[in-house]
């Protein structure tokens, strides 16, 4: 009887840690687009670090400039992951706070609110002269 309240009381501890979870995220997304920034606008930002007494940074660097053309594309690579995981997330969003937030098909839309849809009568266009009709050609 007791582990009931217990477990309950994990799962509502779990919950609101998720929140407190994607909050994290977000200020964790915050902080490396600022350190992005300042990394891209200020040229002398290894002076910020503080002097490294294994010379492991050194030692990466020199691996970075040797390897350029293959750390080119890795960075590459993981540029194109976040902002395709940004536009999912952006879309998920937008579905989220749409005008048919709960849109699964073409169906569940009534049709007088598709004004691109509601007309569908297609004109009819004579090229040369009618053939129908009682007009008599004289």
């Amino acid at each position: 009887m007791n582990c009931r309240f217990i477990y309950t009381l994990l799962g509502l501890c779990l919950i609101t840690y998720s929140g407190h979870y994607m909050t994290l995220l977000f200020f964790l997304l915050m902080l490396e687009v600022g350190v992005t920034t300042d990394v891209f606008f200020n040229h002398d930002w290894e002076e910020d670090f503080p002097v490294e007494p294994t010379e492991s940074f050194n030692k990466f660097e020199d691996f970075v400039q040797s390897n350029f053309e293959f750390c080119k594309w890795i960075g590459l690579s993981v540029v194109f992951i976040r902002v395709w995981g940004l536009c999912v997330v952006l879309a998920v969003l937008l579905k989220a706070v749409g005008p048919y937030q709960n849109y699964e098909s073409d169906d569940d839309i009534d049709a007088e609110s598709r004004p691109l849809l509601k007309n569908d009568v297609h004109p009819t266009y004579v090229v040369g002269r009618s053939v129908s009709g009682s007009k008599s050609i004289a």
